[in-house]
């Protein structure tokens, strides 16, 4: 049934525009709220011509919530630090594997959101954590990117789901394994065509100097 759920879900979240990005984690969120025994890992995966970002929203269900924050607060002083939230954003970076056309990545922490330890005993509070990676120039073509999430897997639900930041980038399908926690982005990358911007950039050049010079010929022949 869960299973059902999920994929019945992941079909209704194509490709979307990275500035869409918080309305479909805090969505995420609160159709999966009555879900208390389970930690909610959904992945918004934004691939960029330079770079691949990671945005990973995180929702501890009540029974849950203990175990998760036990990973978080580790002075059990009822106050996320900073110190804490970055070992934390460093635990689940180390859970994850990223490849593009099977060449790891290796990512780095960009970002974070965690919110009062109280919030996240509710089941309604979530995180949030941001990784990237830098990319060596890739051909155009087909690419594919695989995502595999291994953090807290026995009491977890994943999502992962692929946004559409650049227009050289054509998302073209997504693979997932059963429990989401696994999946493959396959995409086109098609750069900008240079050259045809060199043409029109000479073009003007020459019709701007063309004008100039009959601008002052003309001038000259008046006197």
């Amino acid at each position: 049934m869960k299973t059902t759920l999920l994929n019945s879900l992941s079909s209704l979240f194509p490709p979307v525009p990275i500035f869409l990005s918080l309305v479909l984690f805090v969505f995420h969120s609160t159709v999966f709220a009555h879900r208390l025994d389970e930690y909610l890992q959904a992945t918004l995966v934004v691939i960029e011509p330079e770079r691949v970002r990671l945005q990973i929203n995180l929702t501890p269900g009540v029974a849950v919530s203990e175990q998760v924050l036990s990973l978080i607060d580790r002075d059990r002083d009822g106050v996320i630090s900073t110190n804490e939230a970055a070992a934390y954003a460093e635990l689940l970076k180390r859970d994850l594997i990223v490849r593009l056309d099977k060449r790891e990545l290796d990512l780095k922490f960009s970002n974070s959101y965690f919110p009062q330890v109280d919030e996240l005993r509710t089941g309604l509070g979530f995180m949030q954590v941001e990784f990237s990676a830098t990319l060596r120039r890739f051909p155009a073509g087909t690419h594919s990117l695989t995502v595999e999430n291994r953090h807290l897997t026995k009491v977890s639900v994943f999502l992962i789901n692929a946004a559409k930041p650049s227009a050289s980038i054509q998302i073209t399908k997504q693979i997932r394994n059963e429990n989401q926690s696994n999946g493959e982005i396959e995409f086109t990358y098609q750069p900008p065509n240079t050259f045809n911007a060199m043409v029109i950039f000479a073009f003007l050049l020459i019709l701007v100097v063309s004008v100039s010079i009959g601008s002052r010929l003309r001038t000259s022949e008046t006197h």
